[in-house]
């Protein structure tokens, strides 16, 4: 009995001394956020943010959880590290990225640009990384594809698939979300 009460302790006083330290537990604001979930196989989660204890205001793509794998072939087995892409310090400028990125879709198969991002923990990092945006064509679906290489595998590369109605989606909310607060930046 006594083992399991100094057990709850020790649990306990790990808990509040990670509660104080400020980097571990960050608070990231919402703006607007887009969940898809097909056939409980296929999930998607995209969502624009920003870091409120940042000076300045950065606004972040979350472009959720990679698979790993070759081409349109991937297995989600990482819950925890996200990508992250830097869209800007205003408002203006985060829709502004937004649109360059959905501007992409009209590219021909297999065009390819890069952008700087950060794979990370729950919150981006000062870690940015080379993220290779790839056009795709699945039957009559428009795919952007949001790849990193994995080290040390060869071929095999982290990526998430993001279809154009749902970067559009996901673009119209951050647009009203911009005309619902026009004082924000």
């Amino acid at each position: 009995m006594k083992r399991i009460i100094t057990s709850l302790a020790l649990v306990c006083v790990t808990l509040f001394a990670f509660a104080q330290n400020s980097s571990i537990l960050r608070p990231r604001i919402e703006i607007a956020d887009l969940e898809t979930e097909e056939a409980e196989v296929f999930h998607t989660k995209l969502e624009v943010f920003y870091m409120n204890d940042e000076n300045p205001r950065v606004y972040y793509l979350s472009v959720g959880n990679l698979g790993i794998g070759v081409d349109l072939l991937q297995i989600n087995f990482d819950p925890i590290y996200e990508l992250f892409i830097p869209l800007g310090e205003s408002l203006e400028e985060a829709i502004e990225k937004m649109n360059e990125i959905k501007a992409f879709y009209k590219k021909p198969r297999l065009s390819t640009m890069e952008l700087d991002g950060c794979f990370a923990v729950a919150y981006p990092n000062g870690n940015l990384t080379k993220v290779n945006v790839t056009r795709r064509q699945l039957l009559s679906s428009n795919l952007l594809e949001f790849s990193i290489p994995n080290e040390g595998s060869g071929d095999l590369v982290r990526a998430t698939y993001i279809s154009k109605s749902e970067f559009g989606s996901l673009l119209g909310t951050l647009k009203i979300y911009r005309k619902l607060h026009p004082k924000e930046k």
